[in-house]
This record gives C-alpha cells, structure tokens and sequence, in this order.
C-alpha cells in the first residue's frame, strides 16, 4: 500500500467513524472505497469489519463519559447480533466476489434510501412502558441484523439505532452510544471469523482503525455542538458517488 492509499484510507476511516457514531453507517462509506482502491469485495468487508472497530470502542468511550448509554438496552441488543453475526461472517463467504460487488452497491443505495425517509425519529425522548413484546421484538430483529452485520455490515448500526428509538423510545443521541455496545460485539466476532479464514488485510486495517478511532471519538465528544443536516447532506452526495461506481 502506498502512502497516498494510505492517507485515503485514513480520512475515509475518520469520516466513516464520525458518521458512524450519530447514524451508524460509516461502512456505508469505506466498504465500497476500499473496492475502488483495489482490495476485492470479500476482502473489503473482512478489513472493514476490524477496522471500524475503532469507532465502535471510540463511541462506547465517549458517551460512557457523558453518561448516555443504556446498558439494559445494550445488553439486550448485543446478544442476539452476536449470534446473528456468526451466521453472516460465514455467509458472505458462499458469494462469488462479482455477485458480491453488486450486492453492496445495491444493499448502499437501499440502506441509504431507508435513511433518508426517516429523518426525524428520536428527536425527542420518548418514555416507554416496556412490555414483554417489546423485548421479544427487539431480540429477534437484532438477531436478523447481526445476521446483516456479519454478512456485510454498512447499515447494520443505523438499524440498531432505529431498534433502540422504536422499541425503547430513545433519542439520536441515547441511541448513539448505545447501540456501540451491540455494534462492537458483532463486529469482533465477526472480525475473529474473518481473521480465522485469512481474509483480513492488516495493513489495510491500520489506518482505517486509527482513522475510525479519531473520527468516531472526536464526533462523541463535540455531540453536543454538531449540527446532523449538512453532515447528512455531505454523507449523501459521497455514498450516491459511489453506489454510482459499484453498480456501473
């Protein structure tokens, strides 16, 4: 790798953890430009899946300090995506990298589209009287996502997110921090599944990490003075690009 891809790869991994930690779809970034950089598509999403561990530790950090984590929530969460992303990490390995490549450009543009439709859940907090349901919803759903998680992985946090808002009445801000907990045990296993089958590029991994670690700290501990519209916005046009490249 030489130092220009390097420098890519750390500011891909800076942009995707600051991302990653308010809407949880870093990956949706710095999957599809680690393909356009070289590295095939299953190799892609082993690398990424270590690497944005980073911002998964960053962002539990950062709001554990200020506080904002429901670890109930978490745990509960955390579980079933674990699980769930056993099953994925060795599904991935049954599609043929061709058939892969655009199952990622597609998966990018329809996990952008859910985005973009639900702007404005979890503005408010909403307080929920948490029935039994409500958990028995929240373990099978994040299940189906840990499965999505280890499968590919861009998305599988701003599902999360959107689990924690539904089903437990939290903010963008609750949730954030939250959903890290969950986001970093189907990560790591995962990540373990993909290191077992040599399918991780380490030197790749590197700036990817650092970068993910500093976007993803830096955005939990300026939360409360960041503005999310021109963020999303910015974070539209580049993944909009890039589906572009993937699919054509």
């Amino acid at each position: 790798m030489d130092i220009s891809s390097f420098i890519i790869i750390l500011t891909v991994g800076l942009a995707g953890g600051f991302f990653n930690t308010f809407i949880g779809a870093g990956s949706l970034l710095s999957i599809p430009v680690l393909i356009l950089l070289g590295l095939p598509p299953h190799t892609s999403v082993a690398t990424n899946r270590l690497g944005v561990i980073g911002s998964d530790i960053a962002g539990w950090y950062g709001f554990h300090v200020k506080k904002m984590i429901d670890y109930r929530a978490g745990i509960i969460l955390a579980v079933p995506t674990l699980i769930g992303a056993i099953i994925g990490a060795n599904l991935v390995l049954e599609v043929d990298e061709a058939r892969l490549k655009k199952i990622i450009g597609f998966i990018t543009f329809v996990i952008l589209i859910f985005i973009m439709i639900r702007p404005k859940m979890g503005i408010e907090h909403i307080k929920t009287d948490l029935k039994n349901y409500h958990y028995i919803n929240a373990v099978i759903i994040g299940f189906i996502v840990g499965i999505y998680g280890g499968f590919y992985g861009a998305g599988a946090g701003t599902l999360l997110i959107y689990i924690l808002i539904l089903f437990f009445g939290a903010t963008f801000m609750e949730s954030a921090g939250t959903h890290a907990l969950a986001n970093l045990c189907f990560s790591a296993t995962a990540a373990s599944i993909f290191a077992y089958k040599g399918m991780i590029n380490y030197a790749w991994v590197v700036p990817l990490f650092i970068g993910s670690f500093i976007g993803s700290y830096m955005s939990a501990y300026y939360s409360d003075k960041i503005g999310n519209i021109w963020i999303k916005r910015l974070f539209f046009v580049v993944v909009i690009v890039v589906v572009l490249k993937l699919l054509i």
